[in-house]
């Protein structure tokens, strides 16, 4: 969803030259339903979302996994006896950070989103 309801938009991450960043771009733009594609490489703000599931086995766990989140700036969307469900935002090395620290409680599922990105300030990817 986009600040249009008529237009969705995808973010997709390339890694290459500018030979290969213009071949993406091409075979974007051949396909029927896009509108536009834009570049963005220079000043940007990008985020990455993950929920991770958490076995706990007592309180003391518990808690111990809510400071580890806490640290993350990452919130607590459930908690049951058995599972604390946590919800964090950021770049890559900051997911994977965190996911690092709660391995040695027993991650039960992940589940990650990939990139979104919009430029900084008040440059935009508006559609003409």
């Amino acid at each position: 969803m986009t600040e249009n309801p008529d237009i969705s938009r995808m973010t997709i991450s390339i890694k290459g030259d500018e030979k290969e960043l213009e071949q993406v771009t091409k075979q974007l733009n051949k396909q029927i339903e896009v509108i536009k594609v834009s570049e963005i490489s220079k000043d940007y703000v990008e985020r990455r979302l993950a929920l991770i599931k958490v076995n706990t086995s007592d309180s003391e766990d518990r808690s111990e996994i809510m400071q580890i989140a806490d640290v993350f700036r990452a919130n607590v969307v459930d908690v049951s006896k058995k599972n604390v469900t946590i919800e964090v935002t950021g770049d890559r090395d900051k997911i994977e950070a965190i996911i690092e620290m709660l391995k040695e409680h027993g991650i039960k599922e992940i589940a990650k989103t990939g990139t979104v990105a919009l430029n900084r300030g008040k440059k935009s990817m508006e559609v003409d």
